[in-house]
This record gives C-alpha cells, structure tokens and sequence, in this order.
C-alpha cells in the first residue's frame, strides 16, 4: 500500500472511531511528525464546504412552522393570562399633592 493511501485510510479509521490501538499509536506519531497535517486540511477544507451548502427551503418552511407554533402558544398563554387579571388597576392609597 502506497504510504500516502495508508496514512488517508488511518486518518480515515481515527475519525471513524474504528482505529486499533496500534494504529491509534501510529497515527499519534505521525501527528506529531506533521506528516498528517496535509490530509487532515484536506478534510476539514471537504467537511467545511458541506457546511457551505445552502439550506433547503423546506428545512425553512419547518422552522417557520415551529416559531409560528410557538408565537400562537405565547399569544394563547397571554390572552388567559389577561382574562384572568381582570384588567383592573389597583387603586394606590396615597394621595398625591
């Protein structure tokens, strides 16, 4: 096996969780080599452009549709709540001058 397709299976197997305790060694020694340091960018550069990807309108639409859920909750909540009080203003005792 090709040194660099080796190291790529072994960064591959660690961010996996499927490395063995010996790989796990090899990895850590390679790490601090910085032999790896050119193939864990490589990833990171792939897993932050899957961040970039823009987010569906439907994925939109069910955030929406949960603060509209919410906001009708709060409204329903604040209408009893007013029902009950009464509206009514305490009178203060003190005069004023």
């Amino acid at each position: 096996m090709e040194e660099s397709q080796f190291m790529e299976n072994l960064v591959e197997r660690y961010l996996t969780n499927r490395a063995t305790e010996s790989e796990l060694e090899v990895f850590m020694d390679l790490l601090k080599q910085g032999k790896l340091d050119e193939i864990i960018k490589s990833y990171m550069d792939r897993e932050d452009e899957s961040f970039e990807k823009p987010i569906s309108e439907s994925s939109f639409s069910s955030v929406s549709k949960i603060w509209q859920q919410w906001l009708q909750l709060a409204a329903t909540v604040s209408l009893v709540f007013c029902s009950f009080s009464g509206f009514s203003v305490i009178e203060c005792p003190v005069e004023l001058t």
